[in-house]
């Protein structure tokens, strides 16, 4: 099971993985990496919850098996 993560942590994971940051609606951000059709809607709080800790752990998963292949 994957627990929460700060939210400072998790954007430095997805930063150094090669996503970039746009603002969404309120306080969520939106995480882009042109390889990945939909962007990671991420919420600006002190502490992520545990599932959406897991999705942006995948798709950093997903982009790095990709270019693994290239």
């Amino acid at each position: 099971m994957v627990k929460p993560m700060k939210y400072r942590d998790l954007a430095k994971l997805l930063r150094e993985a090669g996503f970039t940051a746009s603002m969404g609606k309120g306080d969520h951000e939106l995480w882009r990496y042109p390889g990945i059709d939909r962007p990671l809607v991420i919420p600006k709080v002190r502490e992520v919850s545990p599932g959406v800790t897991r999705i942006a752990l995948n798709a950093i998963k997903k982009k790095q098996g990709s270019t693994s292949n290239d």
